[in-house]
């Protein structure tokens, strides 16, 4: 076991034996069902007097009322001047819009979920791809249903809810995403965007007074989070596209995924609701990298409880909260990106037949409709894929092409026939081209590295990697308020936000685990993620521009969001495998930094006129919305020993996938995943230790 060990036995009666622990009710060895079964979906045989009762109790009706109840309830809450209500009433109001429009959200990928549950059983990662991919694909629906018509797309938005909610009552099943172990990582992540949503704006007036503005002014000066919801603005008032939209961006220059979220809700919003309904709907989509990340290091065969601590000790980071609350939608792009992932290192091969990779493609192409950034976090994909072509079946090549096609091709032809060229961030990024230019990305690309020297060269790459370490021109040009950006912690908070290894924080201390034996072989299972994270970070330094001149450097605003995360997350992971003394240091001490460099109050004064921490003006609303966020994530915490989920391994259903065809790695899954599961380890990891199990295959 390691050192440090977040597992709990599931099975009481285990004694010692030797180096390990056996249950005294082994699952039977070579039994061909001993892995993990399906969770029961109501339609196994009942008794004839009993099955009309428990057909009605197995219905998912919290997912079937509650949607449509949210929408309305949301609606009512858009109509609360929050500027003029006292504080109880403003904290409702504002924890209303923000969960309405979370749950509105996901509610399309709930119901393409609850399709494909009620026929298989789901493993974590295609459970997280149905989801997210039925709800981006909803959001993007959403975006041309309104781009033809302002009319249409409000009829098509109570359509979509409707429809959302008619497939779940007839399809969905109470459980389904506690079954596939969603439930607890998606209700936690809900509670930490709607914490960082009062801590974000707990000084001053709170939310009630130019939400947009407040957050630019504290945290970053510049007004990219408010282009999704202009362009979403002008799309609802079918304005006119081509052209510049605000400044000199083009409509064409950022893609609209999130914008589509917004245009989904858009009826529920009063024209004064809708500044403060598009920060919160926004948060909570920032938030569902938590999720993401949860699935990722589950499918790797992380315990549970230890994935815990992960994404806790990574949620309490000011990059985290920054991105959380600053609503450009890089973050968002991460989560599809992160996915992706997910379906492509699960040690589950059934994960990675015709569904999933269906899944992961169109996961990546709405990353990419999200923000385009995120591509050096989907090159990491390709050497995956390309390991294992062989087992790629070409249908599920040919099928996977329909819904990419179906998501991008629309916004590429937007790109080249109504607003041209769409290319400005891809050339300025990649070719050091800031201005709109007209010639095509190739011909940019090679004139631009034909006008450089080697050593001119050199010197911008080397800038990129200088700029993971430290960017002291960014922090000097970057305009916050000034009171947050002053003396020692307002250095590091700049660090902490812009470059990628203060990013971690304590955490990057976890390197040292692998100083110690066990601790590497412990680690063994985040082998796939610290590849996938090591080559999106050459990735990122090689194809990156590099000048310091025109600040293009690898900077973590100018980089994919996935990578960023899960660096963070891995630099935890490996602190919890250091004896437990250290481990509990550093996760101790990366809170209370995090307290004190974040929390207003603490580490720095807010800026406003004669306001010092002894007068320092607080909003109750925000203060009591922030308690209710830290209330809903405890109950999740507590939820989760109650909270069933499967295990790594998963039997595979032929309606999509043919026939299983069983791996060389796993002829013995029952013993390996029942040893897994009291040691809190992943099987692959167990089956070299238990006899008759031969050792498995290379990760990735």
């Amino acid at each position: 076991m390691s050192p440090l060990s977040f597992g709990h036995a599931k099975y009481p009666r285990s004694v010692p034996a030797g180096n390990c622990t056996v249950t005294s009710s082994p699952v039977k060895i070579g039994d061909e069902g001993s892995a993990p079964p399906a969770p029961r979906r109501g339609r196994a045989a009942r008794a004839p007097g009993r099955r009309r009762a428990a057909a009605w109790t197995d219905r998912a009706w919290a997912w079937t009322l509650g949607p449509v109840a949210v929408a309305v309830l949301a609606r009512s809450a858009s109509l609360v001047h929050l500027a003029a209500v006292g504080a109880p009433v403003e904290a409702l109001a504002v924890s209303v819009l923000y969960i309405g429009a979370a749950v509105i959200a996901v509610t399309p990928g709930v119901a393409l979920l609850s399709v494909f549950a009620r026929r298989r059983a789901l493993s974590p990662a295609i459970a997280l791809g149905l989801l997210l991919a039925g709800s981006g694909g909803a959001a993007m629906a959403a975006f041309w249903a309104w781009y033809a018509s302002p009319g249409f797309g409000r009829l098509f938005d109570a359509g979509l809810l409707g429809a959302s909610v008619l497939v779940i009552a007839v399809f969905g099943r109470r459980g389904d995403l506690r079954d596939a172990g969603l439930s607890v990582p998606m209700l936690l992540g809900l509670a930490i965007g709607l914490t960082f949503t009062g801590l974000a704006f707990i000084q001053g007036g709170g939310i009630a007074h130019n939400v947009l503005t407040a957050i630019e002014g504290t945290y970053w000066q510049t007004g990219d989070n408010r282009l999704p919801l202009k362009l979403a603005e002008t799309v609802a008032e079918h304005g006119k596209l081509s052209g510049y939209l605000v400044g000199d961006w083009l409509a064409s220059d950022r893609p609209p995924l999130q914008s589509g979220y917004v245009l989904a809700q858009w009826p529920l919003w009063t024209r004064f609701g809708n500044p403060a309904g598009y920060q919160l709907l926004s948060t909570g989509l920032s938030a569902s990298w938590l999720p993401a990340l949860w699935v990722v290091l589950r499918s790797c065969g992380v315990g549970q409880w230890r994935v815990l601590v992960v994404v806790l000790a990574t949620t309490l980071t000011g990059f985290v909260l920054v991105s959380d609350v600053y609503v450009w939608p890089k973050m968002l792009a991460g989560t599809f990106a992160l996915g992706a992932l997910a379906i492509v290192v699960s040690l589950d091969g059934a994960d990675r037949r015709l569904l999933g990779w269906i899944l992961a493609v169109t996961l990546a192409t709405l990353s990419m409709l999200a923000h385009g950034g995120t591509i050096f976090a989907l090159i990491p994909l390709i050497p995956f894929a390309l390991r294992r072509r062989a087992r790629i079946p070409l249908r599920a090549l040919a099928a996977s092409v329909v819904p990419a096609a179906a998501c991008y091709v629309p916004w590429m032809l937007f790109q080249r026939f109504v607003d041209p060229p769409g290319d400005r961030l891809l050339k300025w990024q990649i070719a050091g081209v800031i201005g709109i230019d007209s010639r095509g990305f190739l011909k940019t690309l090679v004139m631009q590295y034909q006008a450089l020297s080697v050593h001119q060269l050199l010197a911008n790459k080397w800038a990129n990697v200088e700029a993971l370490v430290a960017s002291p021109f960014v922090w000097h040009t970057m305009a916050p308020e000034p009171a947050w950006r002053a003396g020692f912690l307002g250095v590091a908070r700049l660090a902490e936000l812009n470059d990628l290894l203060p990013a971690a924080g304590l955490l990057l201390l976890g390197v040292a685990a692998l100083a110690f034996k066990s601790s590497r072989r412990a680690l063994a299972p985040a082998a796939p993620l610290a590849v996938v994270c090591g080559i999106g970070i050459a990735a990122w330094v090689i194809l990156l521009w590099g000048s310091v001149d025109n600040g293009i450097t690898a900077i973590n605003h100018q980089g994919a969001y996935a990578v960023i995360v899960l660096f963070i997350a891995l630099c935890a992971l490996a602190v919890t495998y250091l004896p437990w003394p250290a481990a509990t240091l550093l996760l101790v001490g990366n809170a209370a930094w995090f307290a004190v460099s974040w929390v207003p109050g603490l580490g720095f004064t807010p800026a406003a006129t004669a306001e010092t921490r002894s007068v320092m003006q607080f909003s109750p609303a925000l203060l009591l919305v922030c308690l209710a966020g830290l209330v809903l994530a405890a109950a999740a915490i507590a939820w989760l020993p109650f909270a069933s989920g499967p295990g790594p391994a998963r039997l595979a259903s032929a309606l999509l996938d043919g026939p299983a065809i069983p791996e060389r790695s796993r002829p013995l899954p029952g013993a390996a995943q029942n040893f897994a599961t009291v040691h809190d380890a992943p099987p692959s990891l167990v089956s070299s230790s238990l006899p008759g199990i031969p050792y498995p295959l290379p990760f990735w």
